[in-house]
């Protein structure tokens, strides 16, 4: 049977930070453990990006599976500490927070988001680079102004799967800026992903889409699979 990594090292990597090298190398052979950090990843941008409560992607069910356990657990005496301990019970934390869940006054919160209406001010159709790998499929990115804000829909049918993961980007072709947005899986996508507040989207008019290899560096790995110009 084979050794899936911890749940809790799944949310780390999610979260950009350094895990056990074998765990690493699983991630980037199992797709399920691959599955699991890039929607751990997409939560982890909302997060980050919102900078408060918004509408969150479920996690995966084995990261439920994993905080129940740990909830449940009866406490097991002890002659003494086992300096293990103290990390994995804040590792979990860790996994719940990248879950989407606020802990605090001792309790433990949800966080639940509502549809608010969208109107599509921009498009753009992403193609591969000429000098980038060609993946396949096609894909097509709105920009969205909402209540709340905006945010940027990425559309993708067929696109073969990534070497790491694939990684949503604004770009600012004039001055190459970047600003990560959130992952999206291969195949048959659509994820939308909250605009952070203050960007300049004369400027940030351009999507894109690479492919990031799971070593928690979150610059961007050059790797362009897609990219293209918004336009209203």
């Amino acid at each position: 049977m084979q050794q899936h990594c911890d749940p809790e090292d799944l949310a780390l990597l999610a979260l950009g930070e350094p895990v056990d090298p074998a765990c690493s190398e699983h991630v980037s052979t199992c797709s399920e453990c691959s599955a699991d950090v890039t929607e751990l990843r997409q939560v982890v941008s909302v997060g980050r990006a919102s900078g408060g409560p918004e509408a969150l992607q479920t996690p995966p069910p084995r990261v439920w599976q994993a905080i129940s356990e740990q909830l449940a657990s009866e406490p097991v005496p002890l002659k003494r500490p086992e300096p293990a301990a103290p990390r994995r019970r804040w590792t979990g934390l860790v996994a719940a927070a990248a879950a989407g869940i606020l802990i605090g006054g001792g309790a433990v919160a949800v966080i639940t988001g509502q549809d608010t209406p969208e109107t599509v001010v921009a498009s753009a159709q992403l193609a591969p680079m000429p000098d980038g790998p060609d993946r396949g499929g096609s894909a097509e990115a709105t920009l969205n102004r909402t209540d709340a804000g905006y945010t940027v829909t990425v559309k993708a049918s067929g696109v073969a799967g990534p070497e790491g993961f694939y990684e949503v980007w604004l770009l600012d072709p004039e001055n190459s800026g970047l600003i990560a947005l959130g992952s999206i899986a291969a195949g048959e996508q659509e994820a939308t992903f909250p605009v952070p507040d203050g960007v300049d989207l004369e400027a940030f008019n351009a999507v894109d889409v690479s492919d990031e290899p799971l070593d928690g560096d979150p610059t961007h790995s050059t790797v362009t699979v897609l990219r293209g110009t918004l336009e209203t």
